[in-house]
């Protein structure tokens, strides 16, 4: 069965077309994916102004490039009212750019690690903090360009109530399985006053390792970058690479990836949902969840041979056909099991109450951060690259995505529990039709290309730059663990105590490794 999608709402698109030949008088749109612009620092200043205040685009990201000794920005805007990507490109001069992030504050945390990774940073001498590189980093630690010439700031917010603040320091080792991972824990007393995060415990220096690698050889640490979303992560590093070389997947293993996603999407929820049970002290549930989740890892393992959906995906197409047959006949008692679990949980008052009014995020956050997935959608704000940026099979296997409006830990649980029932609907359509182990053969040479997909925790970005031997120059990285984790100090600084921040953490399923890569 296929289905038409959902249509813009009125003026969306031509609001988002307005904008964009305004910023960039002479620019031809087109009908690519992604439209590309090299601009001036001025101009790159006006066009953010324009696309910041347009609730039609989206900051996507924003990374540095090196060549020879120039440094150029690139910042990706996200028009998902006209589905396209729009790359700005902009030379660097003196050591600094533009001060991207007072426009748009979702660029602070990519300013930052420009910093770290370059010694470039925003006119103005703004504060910046340490998000990627460890502070015994020194200055021959790898990095993608020349080293600061001083170290980030680390310059958190002062904190003023009544009576006497202190910070809680929670981690970085937490408990057996967590990842590590630092809280600074601002109270006076019970209640959470601010909360930062150091995720660079995990820092492994992924992008400055590819450098050089055949895209072949890269995938198998792009899988790994993190382990919850290889198979988002691996589509978005592989289309990329597709589109730098010009090749289309073949249908049936765009099919195959769509099954796999899809699995991937639902195992992860089903884990968040047990986390968040556990969290509650809701033991009951928790088991009810992790059985769910065992089954599930165990039918992926049965149906791709891993549990985790590694090694599935290859450039051009893909390396495994799925067991279509034992995916037909388990099915249906997979979506029994969860619809069970879904009804259980959704009636238990005692853990509604823990949920709703907890970890709040509200719609206008969710724009001001650039929140992508189900911490996105929770808030009213429902992008999703599946329906927004469809790429074979989704073009013709329409997603309606999942909403809620409330923004809190409720929201989420709702969300992620909704778009199980939507997965299982899209593994269904797509055994219909065909699925398969086929490879499109690669052509020799270079480019540039950028491409996302949308895993379990939302957009997963990719960028590449491909020499005249088809090796990695340049591989940009952005998993939706890195756009997200910018909220959560907003979500537990919203009137929360200490007890409530596993529950937030647990609703997000964010991971360390997508952030500290």
């Amino acid at each position: 069965m296929v289905r038409h999608p959902q249509k813009p709402g009125p003026g969306e698109p031509h609001d988002t077309l307005v904008a964009v030949r305004s910023a960039l008088p002479g620019i031809t749109v087109g009908s690519a994916p992604v439209i590309t612009a090299d601009v001036s620092p001025s101009q790159l200043e006006q066009a953010v102004h324009r696309f910041a205040a347009l609730p039609t685009c989206r900051l996507a990201d924003l990374f540095a490039t090196l060549d020879g000794e120039a440094v150029t920005t690139h910042m990706v805007w996200a028009l998902d009212a006209i589905g396209r990507y729009l790359v700005l490109r902009t030379p660097v001069s003196d050591h600094e750019y533009p001060a991207l992030s007072d426009i748009a504050p979702a660029a602070f945390l990519e300013e930052c690690e420009i910093y770290e990774q370059f010694g470039i940073r925003p006119a103005g001498g703004k504060p910046l903090n340490r998000v990627a590189l460890p502070p015994q980093a020194a200055e021959d630690f790898p990095r993608l360009g020349p080293a600061p010439t001083a170290p980030p700031s680390e310059v958190h917010a002062p904190h003023r109530v009544g009576g006497s603040a202190f910070e809680f320091p929670f981690g970085p080792v937490r408990a057996t399985g967590a990842e590590s991972l630092y809280y600074g824990l601002v109270t006076s007393g019970e209640e959470v006053v601010d909360l930062y995060l150091f995720t660079w415990h995990k820092h492994r220096g992924a992008e400055w390792r590819l450098r050089g690698r055949t895209p072949a050889e890269a995938l198998f640490h792009v899988e790994r970058l993190e382990g919850l979303s290889a198979v988002g992560n691996a589509w978005a590093f592989a289309a990329a690479v597709e589109s730098a070389l010009g090749v289309d997947v073949p249908p049936r293993a765009a099919n195959t990836r769509a099954v796999a996603l899809e699995l991937e999407r639902l195992y992860n929820h089903v884990a968040s949902v047990a986390a968040v049970c556990q969290a509650t002290g809701l033991s009951v549930g928790q088991a009810h969840a992790e059985i769910a989740l065992e089954e599930l890892l165990r039918l992926n393992a049965a149906v791709f041979g891993h549990r985790y959906l590694f090694n599935i995906l290859t450039i051009g197409g893909t390396r495994r056909a799925p067991n279509t047959d034992l995916l037909r006949r388990a099915l249906p008692a997979v979506q029994g099991a969860l619809l069970r679990t879904a009804e259980a949980l959704l009636s238990t008052n005692s853990f509604l109450d823990r949920l709703e009014a907890t970890g709040i995020l509200h719609l206008a956050q969710a724009r001001h951060l650039g929140l992508v997935g189900p911490v996105a959608r929770a808030t009213g704000r429902t992008t999703d690259c599946r329906r927004d940026h469809p790429r074979p099979p989704f073009d013709q296997h329409p997603v309606t995505p999942a909403g809620q409006e409330a923004g809190d830990c409720l929201a989420r649980l709702r969300v992620m529990l909704a778009e199980t029932t939507e997965s299982v609907r899209l593994i269904t359509e797509l055994l219909d039709e065909d699925t398969g182990q086929h490879t499109s053969a690669l052509p020799a040479g270079g480019g540039t290309g950028l491409a996302t997909a949308e895993s379990p925790r939302g957009e997963s970005l990719a960028w590449v730059s491909l020499d005249a031997d088809g090796k990695l120059e340049r591989v940009r990285l952005r998993s939706a663990s890195a756009r997200n984790w910018r909220a959560f100090d907003d979500a537990v600084r919203s009137q929360n105590v200490f007890t409530d921040v596993p529950i937030i953490e647990a609703s997000f399923w964010l991971t360390v490794a997508g952030t500290s890569r």
